[in-house]
């Protein structure tokens, strides 16, 4: 496996359509990462992948594969294998993924695969490395999965010109919950969402004078706030506690 993912390594650099370079610090740590990307069609199906060489202090270099989908579909039906992104809750601000962070920036996916049937109800079958099997029935406002050890239900429908949503779930013996809205607002959309175990936040995207901004702000364990801008491919981003800090370039070849 090892000697394929090298060989991955060397060819997929060759057929990336866009890339993000960047620069990030936190204290008195930083690194630098070049993430390429893109999806080649196949036969049949098609093939996406995500792939960041990067270099962190200190004197550590690697490269993270974060994505790599294989994509098969016929009628109704696609099989999806590889590193796959997987997040399950409802969640915007407070989001219940298996997908886990790159060391790169980003987030990597998982290993393993599905098979997806598309009807009127979406049913997903499938086994992960790390979790074993695993069961999704989707509805357009209803949600349920499960998987050894646990599972969830999620939920959401309009609410006048937002839309309202929520999400309980268990897993090892422990239940949490969340519910949120998300509104349309000055020239962008307002979200706020609370959470059991307690947290709470709120975060606003949008436009002005050009650059596309986030901003976020809420307690979880403790009080913490972010600011993200995007202009003409060049983005930057602030959070806190611990100022951390990014600067990025994102195009295409």
């Amino acid at each position: 496996m090892v000697r394929g993912l090298a060989l991955l390594a060397l060819f997929l650099p060759a057929l990336a359509q866009g890339y993000e370079v960047g620069l990030w610090g936190l204290g008195g740590l930083g690194g630098a990462y070049l993430r390429l990307q893109g999806e080649l069609a196949l036969p049949g199906g098609r093939l996406g992948f995500a792939l960041a060489p990067y270099g962190r202090a200190p004197g550590e270099v690697g490269l993270a594969l974060e994505r790599l989908v294989l994509v098969g579909e016929e009628g109704e039906w696609a099989l999806a294998l590889g590193r796959l992104p997987l997040t399950l809750g409802e969640g915007r601000l407070f989001p219940y993924t298996w997908n886990r962070p790159s060391p790169a920036g980003g987030e990597e996916g998982v290993w393993g695969g599905y098979l997806t049937g598309y009807g009127e109800a979406r049913l997903r079958l499938g086994w992960f490395l790390e979790r074993g099997p695993f069961l999704e029935v989707a509805l357009p406002e209803l949600r349920a999965y499960a998987f050894p050890g646990g599972g969830g239900l999620g939920w959401s429908l309009r609410a006048g010109p937002g839309v309202a949503y929520g999400e309980a779930r268990w897993e090892a013996g422990q239940g949490a919950g969340l519910v949120g809205v998300s509104l349309p607002l000055e020239e962008g959309v307002l979200t706020l969402e609370a959470t059991y175990p307690w947290a709470w936040a709120g975060a606003w995207w949008g436009s002005l004078e050009g650059w596309r901004l986030g901003l976020l702000a809420g307690y979880r364990d403790g009080w913490f706030a972010a600011l993200e801008g995007e202009w003409e491919g060049w983005g930057f981003g602030v959070a806190w506690p611990g100022l951390g800090w990014r600067v990025s370039f994102r195009g295409d070849f």
